[in-house]
């Protein structure tokens, strides 16, 4: 899988990400992630495997491409 939705909770080390879920479509990615950061007591980000990075930009069309 392309995109990694990881989480912690806000109490926790930074080293405490973990995978809350899995997917190759990044508007998936954005659904999961936006509905998670929604609780206050946790912290979200979005993995790109594919090019080692962050997720900044949803909309970039550069996400779209397959592998």
């Amino acid at each position: 899988m392309r995109f990694h939705i990881m989480w912690r909770r806000i109490n926790e080390p930074e080293t405490a990400y973990r995978d809350f879920f899995e997917t190759d479509d990044i508007l998936e990615a954005k659904d999961f992630a936006m509905r998670l950061a929604f609780d206050e007591t946790t912290w979200v980000y979005v993995q790109d495997t594919l090019r080692n990075e962050i997720v900044r930009n949803f909309d970039d069309p550069m996400y779209l491409e397959r592998r």
